[in-house]
């Protein structure tokens, strides 16, 4: 098999956050990352007298944990504050993401209901210029695979 032509990165990507699974704000211009943790099936082993092989079986899946970050900005409706509230209120977050840009006919993933798993307050280092983000981590029970429309 030939060597593929039609790899992609991240740069183009389209990420979006919400509140409640419906209603989602764009944060492609304050995020540039989506990592993607967990979702190991379970398996188990079996050796038996007889073979040199063991019984194979698998089981259920786990939590995944999606790592994002969000730049640091004081505006109420803003990606930063929405992650901060569902920390602190423990309500579900969702994240969604289209790793070409989010048109139609270009893939999507969307988690399920999650909880923010790490505190998300800013801090820093006054003698950098380096921007102000945050990092945090959704736990969630699933992430679907769709077709943009």
């Amino acid at each position: 098999m030939p060597q593929t032509t039609s790899a992609i990165s991240f740069k183009d990507a389209k990420i979006e956050i919400s509140a409640n699974g419906s209603s989602w704000t764009d944060m492609s211009g304050f995020s540039n990352k989506v990592e993607v943790g967990g979702g190991e099936r379970q398996s188990a082993e079996f050796f038996t007298a007889l073979g040199d092989t063991p019984i194979l079986t698998i089981g259920k899946r786990g939590t995944f944990e999606i790592t994002s970050n969000v730049v640091y900005t004081e505006g109420g409706g803003e990606p930063s504050e929405m992650v901060r509230a569902a920390y602190e209120n423990a309500t579900n977050l969702y994240l969604r993401w289209s790793p070409k840009g989010g048109t139609s006919g270009q893939f999507m993933f969307t988690s399920g209901p999650g909880y923010v798993l790490s505190p998300s307050y800013p801090g820093g280092d006054a003698s950098t210029p380096d921007v102000i983000a945050i990092e945090f981590t959704l736990k969630t029970l699933s992430i679907t695979k769709s077709v943009v429309t």
